[in-house]
């Protein structure tokens, strides 16, 4: 599912229950999500009290095995202001786990899409702090997220969120 989401942009889509590579999320109400992963023999939930603004799965790891990309909105312990976050979940044996709950990227970020390519990839759109908007390439480095490269810099927010959707595979 793709969202669009425009700065000061009235016009989202909605996530009320999506199911992508043995994860599922479901929409309880405004500001309460659940990531599931059923097995034959068990279901496990992972209760996300904040919203949800994107959701992709893929393998970001490389280990063969999909993981859930979730864009959700909150604060942190090291960022006391509410924000665009990137959380990334395992799955482990059929319960969802934490892979990697990101505090930030280098800038805020404003959306991010998922690439499986050679090795994969997220691509996100972040605001840079004089006001314009940057894309930039992630990579899955042991614990956490690695800076690639920028693919443009100082640009406007709809330029930006097409460079996002750009070569999707």
């Amino acid at each position: 599912m793709v969202l669009f989401l425009c700065t000061g942009c009235s016009k989202k889509k909605h996530i009320e229950n999506i199911s992508k590579g043995g994860f599922s999320l479901e929409k309880r109400n405004d500001s309460l999500y659940n990531l599931t992963i059923k097995t034959d023999s068990l279901i496990d939930i992972w209760e996300l009290p904040y919203p949800v603004y994107q959701f992709h799965v893929g393998d970001i790891d490389n280990n063969g095995k999909k993981d859930a990309l979730v864009g959700v909105i909150k604060k942190t312990r090291f960022d006391s202001v509410i924000r665009k976050r990137l959380f990334i979940f395992k799955n482990y044996k059929g319960y969802v786990r934490p892979l990697w709950l990101g505090s930030a990227l280098g800038q805020p970020l404003v959306d991010f899409n998922f690439y499986n390519r050679e090795e994969p990839i997220i691509r996100s759109v972040e605001r840079e702090k004089r006001g314009a908007f940057l894309v930039a390439e992630y990579r899955w480095r042991r614990f956490g997220l690695e800076f690639v490269r920028y693919l443009g810099r100082e640009m406007d927010s709809i330029t930006a969120i097409n460079m996002l959707a750009i070569n999707k595979k």
